[in-house]
C-alpha cells in the first residue's frame, strides 16, 4: 500500500561481510551445541532455565517486573501475591506458548510456514486470561476504527491490517521459500529477524505485538535447528539492550532499510549462542572430570586398596568443587553424602584421603583449604597453537 512504504515486502536490507561471518559462527556454534553429549538431568536442567529467561525477557521488554526469582517460583507452580497475579499470568503464557511451540516443531515435528490464522493463534496464547490487563481481544487482529499510536509511531490502521497480514503471510513463503526446502541456514536466521521487525511495524494487534513478533522469531528459529536450550538468546539480546532495540526499530520504520537491525540481532543471537555453548563445554568438562577422577582412582585397586577404601576416596574428589575453595571439615559438614560416609571414621582417615587425593592430583591445595584440580584436564585436550 502507497499510504505505508516503510512496510514494502521487499528485500530491503543487505549483509555486509561481518555479518555473514557472524552466521557462519552462529551455524558453527549450533552444531557444536547440538552435537554435545551433555547428560539428560544437565539438558534437562538448562531446557528449564532457557525457557524461564526467555519468559522473563520478552515480558520485561513489556514492562513486567518480575525477577528471575520469582519466574522460576511462578514455574514451579506457586502462585505470587494477588497484586503480581497479571504478571504471574503474564510470565506463565509465555512459557507455556515456548513449550507449545517446542512441542510442535521438535517432539511431532511439524512445523509449517506462517499463515495470518497461526499469527492470531500465538497472540491469544499471550494474551488468555489476562482479562483489562490485556487491552484487545486475544488473538484477533485490528479491524475497522481500531487504531493506535506506538509512541511517535502510528502503525497501519484497523480497517488495513488483514490485507497486509494475509500479504505478508504470501511474501514471506514467496520469498524464503521453506516449503521447497531450499533454505540455507543464513536465510532461515534472517527470515526469523525480519518476521519480527514486519510484525512490531504492522502492529496487527491492539497488545502483545511484541511478544508475538518474538514468538515468531523463535518458531522460525526453531525450525531452522535451534537447540531448545537455547530458546532465550534473542529475546535475552533484546531485553538486555532494550533501548537499542527500539531505536533500531524506529530506523527501520525512518530509514525504510532493514540492515542496522539484522546486523543488531545477528550479533546478540552469536554472542548468546556463544554463552550457552560455554555453558555445554563446561558440562562436557566436568564429565570428563568425574571419569578421570574414576580411572585414577579404580587405577589404584592393584595396590592393595580395598574396594571400600577406593569407593570411600572417590566419593570424596567427587564432592570438592572445582571454583571454589573448602577445608576438609567444611566439605563435609556441608555435605549429606561426606557427612555419612565419615560418620563412623576417625578426623584420620579423612586426613589420609586428602593426603592421597592430593598425591594424585586429584585435588590441590591453598593454604589450609582445597579444590578439585580440574584444571589438570587442559594438558589432556588437543594442543593448538597459540595466539
Amino acid at each position: 500500500m502507497q499510504e505505508y512504504q516503510h512496510i514494502a515486502f521487499q528485500k530491503n536490507w543487505r549483509l555486509d561481510e561481518e555479518t555473514f561471518f557472524m552466521l557462519g559462527q552462529c551455524e558453527s556454534i549450533i552444531q557444536a551445541i547440538s552435537s554435545a553429549p551433555i547428560t539428560p538431568e544437565y539438558r534437562k536442567q538448562l531446557l528449564v532455565v532457557s525457557l524461564r529467561k526467555g519468559a522473563r525477557a520478552t515480558t520485561a521488554i513489556e514492562g513486567n517486573t518480575l525477577s528471575e526469582e520469582e519466574v522460576s517460583r511462578v514455574d514451579e507452580g506457586e502462585n505470587l501475591p494477588p497484586s503480581k497475579e497479571y504478571l504471574q499470568i503474564e510470565v506463565n503464557n509465555v512459557i507455556d506458548a515456548l513449550n507449545n511451540i517446542r512441542s510442535e516443531v521438535i517432539t511431532d515435528n511439524k512445523a509449517f510456514v506462517l499463515s495470518p490464522e497461526m499469527i492470531e493463534k500465538l497472540n491469544y496464547s499471550i494474551g488468555k486470561n489476562l482479562g483489562d490487563h490485556f487491552q484487545s481481544m486475544p488473538g484477533k487482529f485490528r479491524a475497522t476504527g481500531h487504531n493506535v499510536v506506538v509512541g511517535k509511531y502510528r502503525p497501519p490502521k484497523g480497517e488495513d491490517i488483514v490485507t497486509l497480514m494475509n500479504r505478508f503471510c504470501e511474501w514471506m513463503k514467496e520469498s524464503f521459500r521453506y516449503e521447497e526446502g531450499k533454505q540455507s541456514f543464513p536465510e532461515q536466521v534472517i527470515q526469523a529477524i525480519v518476521a519480527h521487525i514486519y510484525i512490531a511495524m504492522i502492529h496487527p494487534f491492539g497488545d502483545g505485538n511484541g511478544r508475538t513478533a518474538r514468538l515468531i522469531e523463535f518458531y522460525i528459529l526453531l525450525r531452522a535447528g535451534l537447540p531448545d536450550i537455547a530458546s532465550h538468546i534473542l529475546s535475552n539480546h533484546y531485553n538486555d539492550t532494550r533501548q537499542e532495540y527500539y531505536r533500531q526499530l524506529d530506523l527501520c520504520v525512518r530509514g525504510r532499510d532493514l540492515s542496522a537491525f539484522v546486523r543488531y540481532a545477528v550479533q546478540g543471537f552469536r554472542d548468546g549462542l556463544k554463552g550457552v555453548l560455554d555453558i555445554v563445554q563446561k558440562n562436557l568438562l566436568e564429565m570428563s572430570w568425574h571419569k578421570f577422577i574414576y580411572d585414577v582412582l579404580d587405577s589404584k585397586k592393584a595396590k592393595g586398596k580395598t574396594r571400600a577404601i577406593v569407593k570411600r576416596q572417590r566419593t570424596l574428589a567427587l564432592q570438592f568443587p572445582v571454583e571454589r575453595w573448602n577445608t576438609p571439615d567444611d566439605l563435609v559438614a556441608s555435605s549429606g553424602i561426606l557427612a555419612k560416609e565419615y560418620a563412623m571414621l576417625s578426623a584420620t582417615t579423612l586426613v589420609r584421603d586428602i593426603t592421597e587425593l592430593e598425591k594424585l592430583d586429584l585435588i590441590v591445595k591453598d593454604k589450609d583449604k582445597y579444590k578439585g584440580n580440574i584444571e589438570i584436564m587442559h594438558g589432556y585436550m588437543p594442543m593448538r597453537k597459540t595466539k
